[in-house]
């Protein structure tokens, strides 16, 4: 979705600025996912396995966890 919005957005662009552009917005876009899936496990992992001395996720995990889950 995100993908076709900026292919076309871009079609003006140089070829080194467009690239630029879409290695940022791939970036942007894997802080959220990484954010989004740190924050989700660390509040909902306490609840189901009912320890609030549950492993809490980091970035880096959060960011290997987001690698997995895209391929």
């Amino acid at each position: 979705m995100i993908g076709g919005a900026l292919k076309k957005s871009l079609k003006n662009l140089p070829d080194s600025k467009s690239f630029l552009m879409m290695t940022i917005v791939f970036v942007f876009m894997l802080l959220i996912k990484m954010y989004l899936v740190k924050m989700s496990y660390n509040i909902i992992a306490p609840k189901i396995l009912k320890d609030e001395n549950a492993y809490k996720l980091t970035m880096t995990d959060a960011l290997f966890l987001v690698i997995i889950l895209m391929s």
